[in-house]
């Protein structure tokens, strides 16, 4: 059985989905400490993805950027959305803007706009939010719903559906093994989710493998680590005369520009 976990994203970008479904339980990691960049292997630092998410415009890629109130070293699922200024109105503005001439634009902004103006205590809570409208959109859902957007609605879905290989989804702060575990390493902390959800595979991105993987570990318990090797193909885009096509932008994208079932398909590299 194929694990795998990375942490909530703010409408994540394509390839975020394309490890999703290709695992059999999916562990949203919002118990991992909030950071706004990543350094990564080669030494350069980036976006965590975590508060942003890029869309197309015909300037080339433009970044909505989620506000929040954060306290030192607080989780995901403990980060707070802030919701004073007017953020809401610019991300819907920006959508709206920028694909309004889109395919599914009079389908879909409506579905956004619910959720943007459904307000979210924690930052977990929203882009779980968005994680969801994704999968269910890509999943084949002709409309979506607020009251669509729990894990509790989706998971039946799940375990029924045979257009993809995900069954089951998880949020890592409600695991009951890793609360108790208080001076665990990141390693130790993945493995004990993986043991937990009963896989022997852990399916993983490429920096996380070559930055802090312990691959002792795992082979000692007996877990086959997989890296992820997905390339986003060519769909119509907007703007393309401007920019050309802009691989593994926001679900967004994808979603606003090509009917479900041919962004499923793309999601699956098929």
């Amino acid at each position: 059985m194929r694990y795998s976990g990375i942490q909530p994203h703010y409408f994540p970008r394509l390839h975020y989905f394309a490890r999703m479904m290709a695992a059999d339980v999916f562990v949203l990691r919002d118990e991992v400490q909030f950071v706004r960049k990543h350094k990564y292997p080669d030494g350069k630092t980036g976006k965590s993805y975590q508060v942003h998410t890029p869309i197309k415009h015909s300037a080339g890629i433009h970044f909505l950027m989620t506000p929040i109130l954060h306290n030192g070293k607080e989780s995901i699922s403990k980060t707070r959305v802030l919701y004073s200024n007017h953020w809401v109105e610019s991300h819907l503005k920006s959508v709206e803007i920028f694909y309004r001439k889109s395919l599914n634009f009079k389908i879909l902004f409506p579905e956004i706009q619910a959720i943007l103006k459904n307000k979210y205590k924690t930052l977990a809570e929203l882009n779980i939010a968005t994680i969801l409208w994704g999968l269910l959109r890509l999943g084949g859902l002709e409309k979506v719903s607020l009251e669509d957007l729990s894990i509790d609605y989706v998971l039946p879905k799940l375990k029924k559906q045979t257009a993809f290989r995900l069954k089951s989804l998880k949020k890592a702060s409600e695991s009951k093994i890793l609360a108790k575990l208080q001076n665990a390493t990141p390693n130790e902390k993945i493995v004990t989710l993986i043991k937990e959800a009963g896989a022997n595979e852990d399916y993983c991105g490429g920096t996380g493998f070559t930055a802090y993987m312990d691959k002792d570990l795992f082979k000692k318990n007996g877990i086959k680590i997989v890296v992820q090797d997905w390339k986003c193909r060519e769909y119509p885009q907007l703007f393309t005369k401007q920019r050309g096509f802009i691989p593994n932008l926001s679900i967004i994208d994808l979603l606003m520009n090509v009917p479900s079932k041919k962004a499923l398909e793309i999601i699956k590299g098929e």
